[in-house]
């Protein structure tokens, strides 16, 4: 079971989230992690890697986020759109995941 957003940002120190469309919070940590992070799941980080190298990411990824928020539409799938901002702050960065 995941934690409320606002216990993990008092006891941790996340100054950073990746968010849904929604303002949904996918993931929390600090501002570099963030950005790596995000990079990640932009494909940024994969480039000049073999293309089953961000498949195989991307799909772990999507595993993981719906084995920890059960009955939640997949955040990652395609048409689908995620930011990078400070917690509950205006986005940094936007990025919508292909089909």
């Amino acid at each position: 079971m995941v934690e409320d957003k606002s216990k993990l940002v008092a006891r941790d120190a996340h100054t950073h989230e990746i968010r849904d469309e929604n303002g949904e919070w996918i993931r929390l940590g600090d501002e570099l992690s963030m950005q790596v992070i995000f990079r990640n799941l932009t494909g940024e980080n994969f480039a000049g890697k073999p293309a089953t190298a961000y498949a195989d990411y991307l799909s772990w990824m999507r595993h993981f986020t719906a084995a920890s928020w059960p009955g939640r539409s997949d955040p990652l799938g395609p048409g689908r759109t995620i930011e990078l901002a400070p917690i509950s702050g205006t986005p940094i960065a936007r990025f919508r995941f292909g089909s």
